[in-house]
């Protein structure tokens, strides 16, 4: 071989050893570049994992901050109301129960022609059940009792004893009970009623305050359970003409008398509080003390803790 071959063949060798060598520099760096979408593609399928895992919204979604859950303090996942999320509302606090007895109240007969309806008035809170009874303290005569709910006659009945249970579903409710003697009967009668309230009030409306000359129709008295202890409120209102009037506490639990507010007035009204136990049987009379000249329309409003 001569220098000439010589030197052609060294120089094809070293074309093919740099060729040779670039396509492995060039393999190398293209395996080395792959790495960063494959990590990418790896990062984004670790992420979507964790968000499925955690409750969050996933790769098709952006997951909101009020949506995702929170650690309270007591270690409990909590989750945050969103605008899209319904909120729960809280479950409604139980109506107390509250009773009260309308006591000796004297009637009308219905073939009187000047005779008039009594009426008892109170509002129940909530759904619930209202029981109303009668109870004669005469052994004559029957009353006409009869029950309204709202605008409703619910039903009425001729009574001598009963008790009526209603129901509503309404979140307040305002009930009438009215009462009058059948035919020439002009019965004593206690009403009792037990309902639902949170603000325990009664008004009887078309009572009498005839004066000491009429005792049976002359005034009110009623019999109620304060739930707390407090001021019993009383506003009544007695037409034109002034009376001097006395009102009187009984705590009927201890057998001890409460507060007494003898000799008021002159007034053709009051509006005046006293003070009650809780728990314990409270009766409160009020009563004109002058004998009064007649027939005198009476409305009074009692309410109690």
């Amino acid at each position: 071989m001569t220098d000439q071959t010589l030197r052609r063949v060294v120089g094809v060798m070293g074309t093919a050893l740099a060729v040779v060598l670039g396509a492995t520099v060039l393999l190398m760096l293209s395996r080395g570049g792959s790495g960063g979408p494959t990590s990418a593609s790896a990062s984004a399928s670790t992420a979507s994992s964790s968000t499925a895992a955690s409750g969050g919204v996933g790769p098709s979604g952006d997951a909101s901050p009020s949506t995702l859950p929170s650690a309270s303090a007591g270690g409990e996942p909590s989750v945050a109301p969103s605008a899209s999320a319904p909120v729960s509302s809280a479950s409604p606090n139980a109506v107390p129960a509250a009773m009260f007895t309308v006591v000796g109240l004297q009637l009308d007969a219905t073939d009187d022609p000047a005779g008039e309806n009594r009426f008892i008035k109170f509002t129940s809170d909530g759904p619930g059940s209202v029981s109303v009874k009668l109870v004669s303290q005469t052994p004559q005569g029957t009353t006409h009792i009869c029950y309204q709910a709202g605008s409703k006659v619910l039903t009425c009945k001729d009574w001598s004893k009963g008790t009526f249970t209603g129901k509503t579903t309404q979140a307040h409710t305002v009930w009438r009970v009215s009462v009058r003697g059948t035919g020439i009967a002009t019965p004593v009668v206690d009403v009792t009623v037990t309902y639902l309230t949170e603000a325990p009030e009664v008004t009887i409306a078309n009572a009498r305050f005839n004066g000491t000359s009429e005792p049976g129709l002359n005034g009110v008295q009623i019999r109620f359970v304060p739930r707390a202890a407090g001021d019993a409120h009383l506003v009544a209102t007695w037409g034109g003409h002034p009376f001097a009037y006395e009102i009187d506490t009984f705590n009927e639990t201890t057998g001890d008398g409460g507060p007494t507010y003898p000799n008021q007035g002159p007034s053709t009204n009051v509006d005046m509080t006293t003070p009650v136990t809780a728990t314990d049987t409270w009766r409160l009379i009020l009563q004109n003390i002058d004998p009064g000249f007649g027939t005198t329309d009476l409305r009074a409003t009692l309410s109690w803790p």
